[in-house]
């Protein structure tokens, strides 16, 4: 069905006309920028020439009522607000959609600035939002924003609801919240009622409603006609409903446009929206849109509009482009963003360009500021609510106990593909363990859908096991699970392997010796439980007997404990007067299973997470110039390529669910004690018989024996290298 949209363009009105609601779509995703770039100029000033008018006169149009000349500035309004506006200047194009345009010239809102009512003034960052959401429409998907406060983005997105309510035959709007005085007559119910009774008094288009009460209006009329009762007008509606005691309570039965006020404080949106969507459809024909947009407030009530923002493909959001995923600029897909330095006062030009550059460097200075002024958590959490990047805005509001810059570059380092591995299925046959390539994907959810069928995933390895290992090389430490199949548990069994350090010496062709630190890394990890949980405990036991390895286990569950000790297998888990670590801090005295260790209630939170801190942080490699000026450093965390890892790491606050980190920090402890009483172990070699190694060491970035007398050059120096070396 082809469209005629009305098109301004140095003063002449004509119009575009687009074939299929598919060339309109790809001619506004051309268009879609970002706030800063857009390059509004004075063209702007038409986008709300209707609200000068009415500002400057008192009124719209002055011709008699009904005459021919009032008719048609009516109609020539009411088909911008339907269709939109496009306007030109030179090469420059922007589109109006509809509902801003008409937010923009007929429903005034409270201005803030000016302390009183008036018409909202150009902004790019609203005019990216509403081009955001027509997009995402026209895409048959879902709109998920997640923003800044003071963006007047209720006052905006109740302007889209009354635009269908006003000129739409037969729509239904809904307005839902987790709390009911977010959207009634003290919340968004109240800025409907402005704005209907401006429309009422100041423009041709009165609309009267029956019933007309707090979260229920439909546009109708009662009539007679031949002394019958019956009801005239475009029978819109809309509703409100709120999810205090159900999250699906009044949301059932078709609907247009489905607004979640306040959605960074919406525990059960998600349920929401799941419940919503079939009434949104018609087969696979989306007939409707859910717009969840809000400010994130308390962290345990903002992980749906979470998921929704960095998981839109997964949950049919509109995604797009952006390099604002964390404060290092990397480059994502996720819904829309909304920073604090966009369309921040008064870092605005008069035509309504963000001046981004200046807003940033202002924020900064403020920050800095309040980085004195208050104590750390008042600091994240001012921070939080005015984020310049995604991270910022979903980030612990407690000072976080782990180095977030440490973590966000190796995430990114990882994410980069810097480490290589393998998707790994063992089995077991009569010649021993089998290893083979899989096609399953390991678990990237944190935390993981309780109601995820298959949560088994695949093992991760990083580097296989040397041939024959000699006990001892292999480290691993399993945090187990109770049972198989739940829905209502988030949490996996995680198990790490570790692969100790060694102290080499090696004879050159030479004959001379050279010694260095062959460091310990992660090599190999499963996250993830079965139904069955024997199979759970199979897959852990093959596992380490394919490394080898000596394994710590959290005994608070010990029925893997059991199954090893059934299987005749317990030489594989470390005895509890092993543990060294529960030794140093006077830990489970009082408990009498044989292997692992108890976590008990302040042993992880108090003394294990150091570990995994410390480990991160340690500088394990240094480059120095000639005069032994240090130019580079590498840290202990390149030596974790998991990236759910670092992710829970960078999430941890105490009482969140952390599987793979409970396992690691329990295994750094354990390898720190162990190398701090008993050293490193030792191997000699021949330069001409170099030990026989994973076959992904030759798709690495560097060789991982890096050794001294390498030669390094940086900016033309010379560079010197410690023989205490890490490697990828």
């Amino acid at each position: 069905m082809s469209k005629l949209i009305p098109t301004y363009n140095k003063g002449k009105w004509t119009t575009t006309e687009f074939e299929s609601d598919d060339d309109l779509r790809d001619f506004l995703e051309n268009i879609l920028s970002e706030p800063g770039l857009y390059n509004f100029d004075k063209t702007a000033l038409e986008f709300n020439r209707q609200a000068t008018i009415f500002n400057e006169e008192g009124y719209y149009c002055n011709s008699p009522f009904r005459s021919k000349d009032f008719t048609q500035y009516w109609e020539d309004q009411k088909n911008k607000c339907r269709l939109g506006v496009i306007y030109k200047s030179g090469k420059k194009v922007w589109y109006i959609t509809r509902d801003y345009y008409m937010w923009l010239n007929f429903l005034p809102i409270f201005d803030k600035e000016e302390k009183k009512y008036g018409f909202a003034k150009v902004r790019d960052a609203q005019y990216h939002m509403a081009l955001y959401e027509c997009i995402a429409e026209l895409n048959n998907q879902h709109s998920a924003i997640l923003k800044k406060r003071q963006i007047a983005s209720s006052y905006f997105h109740m302007a889209k609801i009354l635009n269908q309510y006003w000129f739409e035959e037969g729509s239904i709007c809904k307005i839902g919240a987790s709390l009911k005085d977010y959207i009634n007559d003290k919340g968004s119910w109240k800025f409907l009622e402005e704005y209907k009774t401006f429309l009422n008094e100041h423009t041709a288009w009165y609309r009267p409603s029956n019933p007309e009460k707090v979260l229920l209006w439909q546009q109708q009329i009662e009539v007679k006609v031949n002394n019958r009762k019956t009801a005239r007008g475009l029978k819109s509606k809309i509703q409100g409903a709120s999810f205090e005691k159900n999250a699906t309570t009044g949301v059932g039965g078709p609907c247009t446009y489905f607004f979640h006020e306040e959605a960074g404080i919406a525990p059960k949106m998600m349920e929401t929206y799941e419940y919503l969507r079939p009434a949104m459809s018609s087969g696979m024909i989306t007939t409707g849109m859910f717009i969840a947009a809000g400010s994130v407030g308390d962290l345990d009530q903002c992980n749906p509009l979470k998921e929704m923002i960095l998981n839109p493909t997964n949950n049919d959001i509109y995604a797009v482009e952006t390099n604002l995923m964390d404060a290092d600029g990397t480059i994502g897909m996720a819904g829309l963003f909304i920073p604090e330095q966009w369309s921040m006062p008064p870092y605005i030009d008069e035509f309504g360009n963000s001046q981004i550059e200046e807003a940033i460097e202002a924020i900064n200075i403020e920050r800095s500021r309040w980085k004195h002024e208050l104590n750390a958590e008042q600091y994240q959490l001012r921070i939080s609510q005015k984020p310049l990047n995604i991270a910022e805005a979903f980030a612990y509001r407690k000072e976080s106990i782990f180095p977030q810059g440490i973590l966000s570059r190796q995430i990114k380092n990882v994410e980069e593909k810097i480490y290589p591995y393998e998707l790994i299925h063992l089995d077991r046959d009569q010649s021993g363990i089998i290893a083979k390539r899989t096609e399953k994907l390991p678990i990237t959810d944190f935390p993981v859908n309780k109601k995820q069928i298959d949560k088994s995933g695949s093992i991760v390895v990083w580097e296989r096991p040397v041939p024959k290992p000699q006990f001892g090389m292999y480290y691993a430490s399993i945090d187990p699970v109770s049972e198989g199949k739940t829905t209502t548990s988030d949490s996996l069994c995680s198990i790490f392997v570790y692969k100790n350090a060694v102290e080499v010496t090696r004879e050159t062709l030479g004959g001379e010796l050279e010694q260095f630190i062959e460091k310990d890394k992660v090599v190999a990890a499963w996250c993830g439980r079965f139904d069955d949980i024997n199979k759970t405990h199979e897959r852990l036991e093959l596992i380490i007997e394919w490394y080898n390895a000596w394994t710590l286990v959290e005994n608070n569950i010990s029925l893997f404990i059991q199954h090893m000790i059934a299987r005749k297998k317990q030489k594989y888990l470390v005895p509890k007067q092993q543990i060294l670590f529960l030794k140093d801090l006077g830990s489970n005295r009082t408990v009498y299973q044989e292997y692992g260790w108890k976590n008990t209630g302040t042993l992880f939170k108090s003394h294990l997470i150091s570990y995994a801190i410390e480990f991160i942080r340690e500088v394990i490699n240094e480059d120095t110039d000639d005069s032994g000026e240090v130019i580079a450093q590498t840290l202990g965390v390149e030596r974790i390529p998991d990236p759910m890892l670092l992710k829970e790491m960078s999430a941890y606050y105490p009482g969140l669910n952390v599987d793979r980190l409970v396992a690691f920090a329990a295994l750094v402890s354990f390898v720190r004690v162990q190398q701090a009483n008993r050293g490193y172990s030792k191997r000699r070699e021949s330069e001409d018989k170099p030990l026989v190694n994973s076959e992904n060491f030759s798709k690495l970035k560097y060789s991982p024996f890096r050794n001294i007398g390498r030669k390094n050059f940086k900016n033309n120096k010379r560079v010197k290298r410690s023989p205490f070396k890490n490697y990828r």
